[in-house]
């Protein structure tokens, strides 16, 4: 039996989360492996009523459940996820980005992942605000990127066996550090390997992303080119992404909550993705194979929806309501499955 804490989120979340569980629930029964979700609310409606936004009993929660599926919060992220970064030593960040042939895009043949050092930079948190002034304290060190250097290797040697190091090196001698530390680990890989400055990599991820394969990157500029890159695969409703240490990962949607939007017609596909990475991560660190069949299958489901570009949400240029995504994704995910 698996224990999975689940962060509704706000906004869309509540419903998005819904309909990742319930594909992963169905999936679950299928191939024959228990899975208990329990929920830890957490965001800006928790604060509100509670005046915390990750409440106690929400972080025991987590902290001993095998894996936690997050949806999106709004203002108190920093309080939420960040905290839960910092805390878990999540340090690894994976948000892969590819394009589907029925969702409209500038681009064809666009798969790339960014590996995102996801505990330091400026994200560590370490300020002082006064009146007259605000510093924030850039961090980068040997053993943080080292370690997600080790990460983008791995991945690279998965995939096409290409790094792509994004940093400031002109400008912040931090940077220039995190680069070539990134260099002395990837240098010993095997891997072809190149590098550009952050500026560069947001114009070439518009003029020619299908360049890239592993990006690796410092924390801030992993944040920001994550929505890019999102934008170029067609929507950020398509973005999952994993956050994942040593022992513990927490998986989430890429996106926001999105208060303006309609609940019922918000894409579910990033936060299902999402539950699939997490399904996967735990089939790799469990040595299970059921969850890894489990993981692929979503996966491919989700590709042949989208190729076939008939049920879509409308920020992809359809009119279906998330629910009609996320059967037609659980169905096409059966039907894998009982074709192995």
């Amino acid at each position: 039996m698996y224990r999975i804490s689940v962060i509704p989120g706000d906004g869309i979340g509540p419903v998005v989360t819904r309909q990742a569980v319930k594909i992963v629930e169905e999936l679950a029964s299928t191939v024959g492996f228990g899975v208990e979700f329990v929920e830890a609310p957490a965001g800006d409606r928790v604060a509100a009523e509670t005046g915390e936004a990750l409440p106690r009993d929400s972080l025991k929660k987590i902290t001993t459940s095998d894996a936690c599926l997050k949806g999106p919060v709004g203002e108190t992220a920093r309080d939420v996820i960040v905290f839960l970064r910092q805390r878990l030593d999540l340090y690894a960040n994976i948000r892969p980005f590819k394009t589907y042939r029925g969702v409209k895009t500038h681009w064809s043949g666009v798969d790339f992942v960014i590996v995102r050092e996801n505990t330091e930079d400026m994200y560590k948190g370490v300020e002082d605000v006064g009146r007259d002034h605000a510093v924030s304290l850039l961090v980068i060190t040997r053993f943080g990127t080292a370690r997600i250097a080790r990460v983008a290797l791995n991945m690279a040697n998965e995939r096409r066996r290409k790094v792509t190091i994004v940093h400031k090196a002109n400008v912040l001698s931090s940077y220039k550090f995190f680069r070539d530390v990134a260099l002395e680990v990837l240098s010993q890989g095997g891997v072809a390997v190149e590098e550009m400055y952050v500026d560069n990599a947001a114009y070439q991820m518009i003029v020619n992303p299908t360049i890239f394969d592993v990006i690796l990157t410092p924390n801030m500029f992993g944040d920001i080119l994550s929505d890019l890159a999102a934008g170029i695969t067609g929507s950020i409703g398509l973005a999952g992404s994993a956050n994942v240490g040593e022992n513990m990962g927490v998986f989430e949607p890429v996106h926001g909550s999105a208060p303006s939007l309609t609940p019922d017609y918000a894409n579910p596909i990033a936060t299902i993705l999402s539950a699939s990475y997490m399904l996967g991560w735990l089939g790799m660190s469990r040595r299970d194979e059921r969850l890894s069949r489990v993981s692929k299958a979503i996966e491919r489901a989700v590709e042949t929806v989208l190729d076939e570009g008939r049920v879509l949400t409308p920020d992809l240029g359809g009119s279906a309501k998330g629910s009609e995504v996320s059967n037609a994704i659980l169905n096409k995910a059966l039907n894998h499955l009982n074709m192995e």
